[in-house]
């Protein structure tokens, strides 16, 4: 499916608040219930558009902690490791990505004791070779 300017004018609008009515987002893009709905539900059908989902506030995001964690696994275990991830629950996501790192793991807990037993929880994994966290300060903007 080829995106038209409007269908991206559309996906820029609900990335920015998903749970705008089809008459807000209608007055906000300058366009017709009619058009918003009907494009809406192409971005859906096609896939473009896979759901909508949660975004955390600040009042929850102050009062827990968050830390990219980059992991270096052994080639032959990568999907091992990955399935084990998988199954923590305070992983938010995984991403394998190229280089010196082999994972990018995002992890949110309630306290740095809780991290520290998640690291060492990772750490411990077969066919994790090394490890190497940084706690999330602040956020300056998520587009996500």
């Amino acid at each position: 499916m080829d995106l038209s300017r409007n269908d991206r004018r559309l996906i820029k609008a609900l990335q920015l608040n998903a749970r705008q009515t089809i008459s807000e987002l209608s007055r906000e893009l300058d366009l017709s219930r009619t058009t918003v709905q009907k494009r809406l539900s192409q971005l859906e059908a096609s896939g473009i558009i896979a759901g909508y989902k949660l975004k955390l506030g600040d009042a929850y995001q102050s009062r827990t902690f968050q830390a990219y964690v980059n992991l270096v696994v052994d080639p032959h275990l990568g999907s091992q490791v990955a399935s084990a991830l998988e199954g923590m629950s305070e992983l938010e996501a995984l991403y394998t990505v190229s280089g010196k790192i082999d994972l990018v793991a995002i992890i949110r807990v309630n306290a740095p004791a809780e991290l520290d037993s998640v690291l060492d929880r990772i750490g411990e994994m077969d066919g994790v070779r090394d490890t190497d966290s940084a706690i999330v300060l602040s956020t300056k903007f998520d587009r996500r």
